[in-house]
């Protein structure tokens, strides 16, 4: 009776562990017959053009803080930040009465020796009076015309016009202030014409020479699709001290249908209408893949066995959505554009051609 339970429960352990088996192997089965369709692009070899790009920011074609050359109270601040005063146009003004009583004052004084002068002219020419004493009323209305001079420049000092058409970008004080002479007030710029800088390295300024011959277009963020041509305009002949690399200026023309403001910053590409003389190949980045050691691999596709398999390269610095390739590809190879991290080697899968 004990061996015939025995007997039963072996039976039973050997059908269960067949079934198990069963049910492993189609796993592996379903699993091998799983064909994905995959993304395929032939590789391809292009002429390397010679073109850089660098960020760059925007710059006025002058920024200057305005200020008043006497001391005062502010009195008028009629400027709004952001906003464009015309040329002639009022900045700032201070209180006049004092410079107005000055000019008063010294306007009495001018007609007062000028009065003196005209006597004692008279009576010198009938010896009636010695000629030192003319002498002394002259110097009396020269010094008087020069105080008169000065109270009425110091009255004009006391506004502040628009030296160009300004875009007013900081007040410095406010209305009511006690201002010093020379003490900033407002900090304006000309932006009739706007200028980008850049930062080159040495292999580039040795081919500024060529500026007129070169292709150079900004293109800012959020409008990609919009590219404004640059002008070069002068460069630095002292490289930087930590970066070694020269500034370079170049002209944005201003445009009604974007919107740019000093301070902003822009990507600059640079190229010639010259090929380099070499070729070079871009993948999508999107077929980047990484091996268990870390190392950069692709997924090559053979066309007559319909299967991937892992290959090693070297790639260069990103740019945009490609990539460039330094070594491990020739052109001509097939390789999978996505979905590597699925793929494994040997895999079956499908070219796709079409939804």
């Amino acid at each position: 009776m004990g061996q015939s339970k025995l007997t039963g429960h072996a039976v039973l352990l050997i059908v269960v562990t067949a079934l198990l088996s069963a049910c492993g192997n189609n796993d592996e089965e379903s699993k091998q017959d799983i064909v994905r369709t995959v993304r395929i692009e032939t590789i391809k070899l292009t002429e390397a053009l010679a073109q850089r790009r660098f960020v760059g920011r925007v710059d006025a074609l002058k920024t200057v803080d305005l200020s008043f050359q006497v001391g005062g109270r502010l009195a008028e601040l009629p400027v709004q930040q952001g906003t464009v005063v015309a040329k002639g146009g009022l900045i700032a003004a201070l209180d006049p009465t004092d410079f107005r009583l000055n000019e008063q004052e010294a306007k009495t004084q001018y007609a007062f020796a000028q009065l003196d002068l005209g006597r004692k002219r008279n009576l010198a020419a009938s010896d009636t009076i010695p000629k030192i004493m003319l002498d002394e009323a002259e110097t009396a209305f020269k010094l008087r015309q020069v105080a008169l001079d000065n109270a009425r420049r110091n009255l004009s000092y006391t506004r502040i016009a628009a030296p160009f058409d300004a875009l007013v970008t900081r007040r410095l004080l406010d209305i009511h202030t006690h201002v010093a002479p020379h003490q900033a007030v407002v900090r304006v710029q000309d932006v009739s014409a706007l200028h980008v800088k850049i930062n080159v390295p040495e292999d580039l300024i040795r081919l500024i020479g060529l500026a007129d011959a070169m292709n150079i277009e900004a293109v800012f963020p959020g409008q990609p699709g919009k590219r404004l041509p640059l002008r070069y305009l002068e460069h630095a002949t002292e490289a930087d001290a930590v970066a070694q690399t020269y500034e370079v200026t170049l002209e944005l023309q201003r445009t009604n249908d974007v919107t740019i403001l000093p301070g902003m910053t822009v990507s600059v590409s640079v190229g010639t209408p010259f090929v380099n003389g070499s070729t070079e190949i871009t993948i999508p980045l999107s077929a980047i893949d990484t091996d268990e050691d870390g190392k950069t691999r692709i997924w090559l596709f053979d066309p007559q066995t319909e299967t991937v398999s892992p290959h090693v390269i070297e790639i260069g610095a990103v740019a945009a959505s490609r990539v460039p390739v330094l070594s491990g590809l020739i052109g001509g190879e097939h390789i999978v554009t996505a979905g590597g991290h699925l793929l494994h080697d040997g895999m079956k899968v499908r070219r796709f051609t079409g939804f």
